[in-house]
């Protein structure tokens, strides 16, 4: 959608606004930033039936950007705390993912486990305890 103002006619708004398109098309694109139920990474978790778990968004994420800023795009993770531990539920939300523009935020979304841990055996839970605590 396209809106132009202050024309002297109907033509002339109907140019202007074609203008007006043809330059966003050409200058934007609409880029999916995020994957639903993709992994972005994983993480150490403690005192779980598995030492790894893996991190994604519940939704996909699509954004506009200017073409010439898509190379400079960059995503990281950040989690709520410093260690994750079992127990833990799939679709928890632990952490946020932040999209910046070179050194500039300018999205974030939840970040979010794509499995559930149970509770690990109990000397995997007691190698988990000296390790953690070494």
């Amino acid at each position: 959608i396209a809106v132009v103002m202050g024309a002297k006619s109907s033509k002339g708004r109907e140019e202007q606004a074609r203008k007006l398109l043809q330059w966003g098309q050409q200058n934007f694109a609409t880029v999916q930033i995020l994957h639903s139920g993709k992994k972005v990474g994983s993480e150490r978790i403690w005192y779980g039936d598995k030492e790894k778990i893996a991190l994604g968004t519940e939704q996909d994420f699509w954004m506009a950007l200017p073409k010439a800023e898509i190379p400079h795009i960059k995503a990281k993770y950040v989690l709520d705390r410093k260690e994750l531990e079992a127990p833990i539920a799939a679709h928890q939300q632990v952490g946020e993912i932040e999209l910046y523009d070179r050194d500039k935020l300018i999205a974030q979304w939840p970040l979010v486990t794509l499995e559930s841990v149970g509770k690990g055996g109990m000397f995997s839970r007691l190698s988990d305890y000296f390790q953690h605590k070494a």
